[in-house]
């Protein structure tokens, strides 16, 4: 160190070689993935679209031209968007794709394979899988009125509540925690902040919670502006999305975040119930408090809701929903 400026490292002989000097990077590679790989659509005396999107990544010297096919069981008809140009110029480059789906009237209900598939000359293709469920149709629990308690009993799939007298039944956090059953409304309608929710069965072994698995939960049809949901997440908050799914083949991203059931509400988000304590596996009663948070996205009320798919992330747990 000086206390005036110098020569060092100013020659042309001191710059850095380039790290560009290597051969140009000549590989030929195709991706794909499904942003939709799951969704579901109630049982039906009309024929149903479904839309499917695959976002496909490519990489050349030069351009790309990848094409996208389907295949969808017998009586379905599928239509997929044109070929795609990747200008990759040696750099990866994603495209998106759809898949429009077209599900004959009177479908069983049941689990339909799509089987998808993408290609591009001098490269292995690539196939993908979605699948298409065909249920019985949502209902609203009761009559709201305005609201829709939306009845999830089909959708629930994890036990999150357990009890002092049997604190091995559920398991909320995969760790052995849960919410204590006794201190959860019973099974039925609960009112929190004005909003009428269809409470689950927090007793025995019953599943309470939806567990966030990739999985698209069917929505009563109809037009609505809000929707309304009860949940908790395990080990810290998470920022994920919700995608809802209109009978017009449309869909909109939501982004919400979950908070942590033993930490504070997220911003925009407030506490529906709160109880002293949880529930853990072999021990009984046991600190911190925890919470269930309410949150609220915008819908478009012009359009008629279908469903509401969630991301793959099983620490979001969601107990309630309810449309208005």
């Amino acid at each position: 160190m000086g206390d005036r400026p110098s020569a060092w490292g100013t020659g042309k002989d001191a710059e850095p070689p380039s790290v560009n000097r290597a051969a140009a990077d000549s590989r030929r590679h195709l991706d794909a993935s499904l942003r939709t790989a799951a969704d579901v659509v109630p049982t039906s005396d009309s024929a149903q679209n479904v839309r499917l999107h695959l976002d496909v990544l490519g990489q050349a010297p030069g351009t790309l031209r990848a094409s996208v096919g389907a295949e969808a069981p017998g009586g379905w008809t599928v239509k997929t968007s044109g070929p795609l140009t990747l200008a990759s110029q040696r750099l990866p480059v994603q495209r998106t794709a759809t898949v429009d789906v077209r599900v004959p009237a009177g479908t069983a209900p049941g689990t339909y394979t799509v089987r998808i598939t993408a290609a591009a000359n001098g490269v292995q293709s690539v196939r993908r899988v979605a699948t298409v469920e065909v249920r019985e149709a949502a209902r609203c629990a009761g009559d709201g009125g305005e609201q829709c308690a939306v009845d999830l009993g089909g959708a629930r799939n994890h036990d999150g509540t357990a009890t002092t007298a049997a604190s091995g039944e559920g398991d909320f956090d995969g760790s052995g925690w849960s919410y204590d059953g006794d201190l959860l409304p019973a099974a039925g309608p609960v009112v929190w902040d004005g909003v009428t929710y269809d409470a689950p069965d927090p007793s025995g072994t019953a599943a309470n919670f939806v567990e966030a698995r990739g999985q698209a939960m069917l929505l009563p049809a109809g037009s609505y502006g809000t929707l309304r949901l009860v949940g908790a997440a395990h080990h810290g908050p998470v920022t994920t999305g919700l995608t809802v799914r209109y009978t017009d083949g449309t869909t909109a991203e939501l982004p919400v975040t979950v908070g942590d059931w033993a930490g504070s509400a997220p911003a925009g988000t407030s506490v529906a119930l709160e109880m002293p304590h949880r529930i853990k596996r072999g021990q009984g009663v046991d600190g911190p408090p925890v919470r269930l948070f309410a949150d609220s996205v915008a819908l478009d009320a012009t359009k008629t809701v279908r469903s509401l798919g969630l991301r793959n992330d099983p620490r979001v747990q969601i107990y309630a929903v309810t449309l208005g």
